[in-house]
């Protein structure tokens, strides 16, 4: 997939893109990086198990909240601080450990931001070179490797809200690689250790089960995922904060929190009606792309929840390819789906959605008034909330109905 860079045009499109992500990593600060961080800091200790140490040393923490991840995200971390300590220096666990406001004007927060998103570009730059590496046509190739490189939108979740979502994305377009290329049980064993970063990648493990043609293949597939993710978690499954704070927590279930009452505390579930529809359609032998299936899988469960806005990276890489292979029509709905949907979350009251992402440039940018502030002083923000989203839903039964006329 790294021909490519035998060409001028990509050479000069990479450079250009690394350029602009490390003139904008150190001046943009989410609480949620600072916070993971600090967590995960204690694997330098010996912490094995963060669950238990967090719940057990709650009172005397500054920081106070779960951990509300899986343990590769938690090792990933903690290794990478460790890998990184000697430029992060001498004060940064100081940094970490300051839960007070003014934190965001040490001395050293550019350098701590900088180097702590650093395994982010790698991982976005090597989407990138995924997804071009799906497709044989030149042209689809520069088209979904310059979308990837320059939309704004998995910029902004990466780069200003410090999304770790980015190493379970980054796996399972890397199984959508790998199983492009026949290699069915090493896809497998990607969605497995994305899932060990965070749950959502098992949402796709049916569709690659569904890929495999053999018997000895399907098999793999079971091992490669849902075994993996289990001995993933296997270590921690008997702690009650592991169950608490990440398995069975809201950010983990919330897809199968919402639905339809029917009586006596039961559920209708649509995200599970219409997810067991698509692997039921495609099951009965129906031709169905296995991006299409990533794609579709993604667009029913994050339009019918209240989704966080980190959670959109989820979709953007399977609507990078849609853009790519499809026409103007296309496109246009895959930019509105996007823009409406990066809307939605200005509208909550929550200063680091908007303003407070540049506080470490001035505090005082934290003062602003929110765009959630402003609007509610003309309607109320909920309910442009609720059209917006009506609007997503629509828009995502319309795009899933065009990917299935797309091929790679």
């Amino acid at each position: 997939m790294f021909h490519i860079l035998k060409e001028p045009f990509y050479i000069n499109l990479l450079l250009l893109a690394i350029l602009f992500r490390l003139l904008v990593m150190p001046f943009y600060f989410h609480p949620d990086i600072k916070t993971f961080n600090f967590q995960s800091h204690f694997l330098k200790s010996g912490v094995i198990n963060i669950y238990t140490y967090l719940s057990d040393n709650k009172e005397k923490l500054p920081l106070k909240e779960d951990f509300a991840y899986f343990p590769l995200t938690y090792f990933f971390l903690g290794f990478y601080q460790i890998i990184a300590s000697p430029i992060l220096g001498s004060e940064f666990q100081t940094w970490l450990t300051d839960a007070s406001v003014s934190s965001v004007e040490r001395i050293g927060v550019f350098r701590y931001l900088f180097i702590l998103k650093l395994p982010y570009l790698i991982l976005d730059l090597l989407i990138a070179f995924l997804l071009a590496g799906l497709f044989k046509d030149a042209q689809t190739r520069k088209k979904v490797f310059t979308f990837w490189l320059f939309n704004p939108f998995s910029f902004v979740t990466v780069y200003l809200f410090s999304n770790v979502d980015i190493f379970p994305v980054f796996l399972i377009v890397l199984s959508l690689y790998l199983a492009s290329k026949k290699r069915i049980f090493l896809s497998a064993i990607a969605l497995g250790l994305g899932a060990g970063f965070k749950a959502f990648p098992l949402l796709l493990a049916p569709f690659l089960y569904l890929e495999a043609k053999t018997k000895k293949q399907k098999i793999f597939t079971i091992l490669g995922s849902a075994v993996l993710f289990a001995l993933i978690i296997g270590p921690f499954i008997t702690s009650s904060s592991f169950r608490q704070s990440t398995l069975t927590s809201g950010l983990t279930t919330r897809i199968i929190s919402y639905g339809v009452d029917i009586g006596f505390g039961e559920l209708l579930l649509p995200s599970v009606v219409l997810l067991s529809l698509l692997f039921l359609w495609r099951m009965l032998n129906v031709n169905i792309e296995l991006w299409k299936n990533y794609l579709i899988s993604f667009l029913l469960v994050l339009t019918l929840i209240h989704f966080h806005i980190h959670w959109l990276l989820w979709v953007i890489p399977f609507m990078a390819i849609l853009y790519a292979v499809g026409n103007k029509n296309d496109q246009i709905l895959v930019l509105s789906f996007l823009i409406l949907s990066f809307a939605i979350p200005l509208l909550y009251s929550d200063k680091f959605m908007s303003v407070g992402l540049i506080s470490v440039i001035d505090p005082l940018y934290a003062s602003l008034p929110t765009p959630a502030s402003a609007v509610s002083r003309i309607y109320k923000p909920e309910v442009l909330q609720s059209v917006l989203h009506s609007i997503i839903v629509a828009l995502g039964i319309i795009l899933s109905w065009r990917s299935l006329t797309k091929k790679i």
